[in-house]
Order: structure tokens, then sequence, then C-alpha cells
């Protein structure tokens, strides 16, 4: 059987991601969701979560936008001197690299903020990262680590290796899937369920109805994940930019949420017999 979770990152980001994430599940093809516990839209996203059930909603771990949820003074080295993220995942990588201890700090902020979705009543479906940064080095055993200690067990595992036009996605999308390729067994040796396959780094900014349908048409047997971009950009998306940076993924973000909600592509799952799930119908192989 054809399975496909089609996720949102960025949900709680602000007013207009959250309005559109449930638009496109509401009136779309979208399945699923990751919840950002440190953007200032959280407590409307955990509103719209508990009104559509069938949304799976997961964590998107975050340390390298925004303010943090725990403590500041439990994580003083991923801090810039305005108590905010550096903003930057090649920032973060290199300070990892140069000073692995840091991997005590971010397990301390992504704790707080699993906990923080818990603690708002959310029945967690799965844990991904904002800029993929659980990929980086010792962070994906993290990440594992602490879907086993939560009792989430799903996180987002990257297989895509593809051609973007910006050579930054496509290097972007072959250091995570190797990444998580070298992670593949210790994963489940840990029980941690992942999805067959994975899209999303090398089409972002350009997945139209006419792409999601091209993918949907070549899905094989086996769960994939595709990871979208929707949402409304409102003028308190450009005010908040000024304090966490810029997303470049912000201009399409209406695109994105059109071709979800397009004919076209809900023709190719009906078509084909391709079933809409999320992370928590995964299951053990």
């Amino acid at each position: 059987m054809i399975n496909v979770i089609i996720n949102a990152d960025d949900f709680g980001l602000h007013r207009g991601i959250n309005q559109g994430i449930i638009q496109a599940h509401r009136e779309g093809i979208l399945s699923s969701t990751t919840l950002m516990a440190n953007m200032p839209g959280f407590e409307e996203a955990v509103g719209m979560a508990h009104d559509n059930p069938g949304l799976g909603v997961g964590v998107h771990l975050n340390v390298v936008r925004g303010f943090p949820v725990g403590p500041p003074d439990r994580i003083p080295n991923l801090l810039r001197s305005d108590g905010t993220f550096f903003g930057d995942v090649l920032a973060l990588a290199r300070r990892l690299s140069r000073r692995p201890e840091l991997a005590g700090e971010i397990e301390r902020e992504w704790r707080a903020q699993i906990e923080k979705a818990l603690a708002a009543d959310i029945d967690v479906s799965h844990l991904d990262s904002e800029k993929h940064s659980h990929t980086l080095g010792p962070l994906l055993p993290l990440a594992a680590k602490l879907a086993g200690d939560y009792g989430i067990n799903r996180i987002r595992f990257i297989d895509e290796f593809g051609f973007s036009f910006h050579a930054v996605q496509s290097m972007k999308a072959c250091y995570a899937a190797l990444s998580c390729l070298r992670m593949k067994k210790r994963l489940r040796e840990a029980g941690i369920l992942t999805t067959d396959r994975f899209i999303g780094i090398t089409a972002s900014g350009r997945m139209t109805a006419a792409r999601m349908s091209r993918i949907l048409h070549r899905l094989r047997d086996g769960v994939t994940e595709i990871m979208v971009h929707p949402g409304f950009i409102l003028p308190e998306m450009l005010e908040l930019e000024k304090q966490i940076g810029s997303y470049y993924i912000n201009k399409y973000r209406e695109q994105e949420l059109a071709a979800l909600l397009d004919e076209e592509p809900r023709k190719v799952l009906s078509e084909r017999g391709i079933r809409l799930v999320n992370f928590h119908q995964l299951e053990k192989k």
C-alpha cells in the first residue's frame, strides 16, 4: 500500500502560518504538521490542534531561531547577547563541532520544548527540527534519545539525494541524508519508527500543484513524508523577521498553500489509491 505523510513545518510561528496550515488540512491534502514551541503563535496553534484532531502534530525542535523556552542561563553558549539563538544553522554546526559539550545545552532546550507541547495536551506524533538541525553530528542520536524518553518514538528521517537549482539545497539534502543513513540501524535498534522515504528539501520553494502531482505519481509502496511550508505572510511576520532573521521560504508559502488546495494532487491521490496518514500511523516493520 502507498501511504504519504504531507507535513507542514513551522506551526506556531505566527498567525498567518497557523491559518494556512489549518486551511491546508481542512480543505486540502495536509495530514501532519510540526509545532514550534518557542514562537509567538504557539498558543493559537495549540488551540487549532485541539480543534482538528485528525491533524498529526509533532514538535519542530528549534535552537536556530527565536528565544528559548527554557531558562536562558542554562544554555548561555547557544544565545546571542540579545537572548536569541544565532539564527544560522551553519553557525550552530561550527560551534557544535568545536565544542561537542554544547549538545548538553541543546538537550536541555529541546526537552523544554517537548515538555511545553506535552503540557499543552498535544499528543506529539514525532520530532523534526528547524533547518534539519537534528541531523547535525551528535544531535541525531540525541533526538532519538529524547523520542524514546518521552514515548514519542518517531522522528523525521531524511534520505533525499536530489538535484536543486539552489546548490545549497542539494548539499543540505545530501548532508542530512548521509547523517540519517549512518544512524539507520541504531534508530531501528532503539525502536524509533521512521518513514521509508522523504521528499522536500530540493523542492523547497518550488512545490507547485504540478510538482506535487508529479511527486505523488512517482510514490512507491511504503510511507513517504513530503515536507511543505504553507501559510499567509501577514505584516507581523515581517516584524518577527527583524528579531529572528529572514525566511527564504516566506515568498513561496502562499504558492505551497495553493498547491495543497489544488484539485490535481487530490485527483492523483484518489486515482492511485494513496492513503494520507500521519506519523501516529507508522508501524514497526
